[in-house]
């Protein structure tokens, strides 16, 4: 395929001849004024964030962490030891 193989297609041609659809601008102003209402109205049925029934405390922020870096040490142990048995090392 060469670079002028676009001008001798005839499916290319027919493609260049196409126009863009773009709505005019009453419609394009008609559509975002009623997204604007549908999130006004959405923004008010949002209810307030509940509360915790236990707000954590400066424990829970370290353990955390920890956690999920165990779970990762874990799954990075169990990937390099059934690597080693795959490749007998």
């Amino acid at each position: 395929m060469t670079a002028r193989d676009d001008e001798r297609d005839p499916l290319m041609r027919a493609l260049s001849r196409l126009t863009t659809h773009e709505p005019g601008q009453a419609r394009a102003a008609r559509m975002v004024s009623r997204g604007r209402a549908a999130l006004a109205t959405r923004a008010g049925r949002r209810r307030p964030p509940a509360a915790r029934l236990a707000p954590r405390g400066a424990w829970g922020q370290a353990v955390e962490p920890l956690v999920v870096a165990g779970a990762c040490a874990v799954f990075l142990f169990e990937v390099l030891s059934r690597a080693t048995q795959l490749h007998r090392f």
